[in-house]
């Protein structure tokens, strides 16, 4: 079971990688029910669940859109947001990261993010992506959203349709 898998990622993250990132990839298309895991994760887990697109657009709407294409804004306001929703570092769950790939955004790289934030705090974040050999492919080549994800350093638990 998915939800079985993640708490044994994250037992594993917080005792053997103590001294480096703790980032689990939660990997799966839209609609394979990625959400509903996060959230019994969350409950089940003590961790906190975190809509990022919700948090994050209501801070992106009070800023002049110039100032958000420079990519430092956009961690800036993570950081902000993660710190908030886990103030002592708990598991934050995070869902809903679709924002970050908009190309006025920065083309922040989500994964690269998160990474550099789970040295904090363990984290699992929902990739709405498949995987084409050792990348997540999020959308389509001929979207300007396209993005390729390396994922060889990363636990990742894949989620299908079931």
């Amino acid at each position: 079971m998915t939800t079985d898998k993640i708490q044994q990622a994250i037992d594993a993250i917080d005792n053997v990688y103590a001294d480096r990132h703790k980032l689990v990839i939660l990997l799966g298309t839209f609609g394979v029910g990625k959400t509903k895991v996060l959230k019994q994760i969350a409950k089940q887990s003590g961790g906190v669940y975190l809509n990022l697109n919700l948090e994050l657009s209501e801070r992106l709407l009070k800023l002049p859109a110039r100032a958000t294409n420079d990519g430092v804004t956009v961690h800036r306001l993570i950081d902000e947001i993660c710190d908030a929703f886990s103030p002592n570092r708990e598991t934050l769950l995070v869902d809903n990261i679709e924002l970050l790939f908009s190309p006025e955004l920065g083309k922040t790289n989500p994964v690269d993010t998160f990474k550099r934030m789970s040295r904090q705090r363990p984290m699992i974040i929902a990739l709405p992506a498949h995987r084409e050999g050792s990348h997540a492919i999020y959308s389509s080549p001929d979207h300007q959203d396209y993005f390729p994800i390396p994922l060889e350093e990363y636990i990742v638990i894949e989620m299908d349709k079931e």
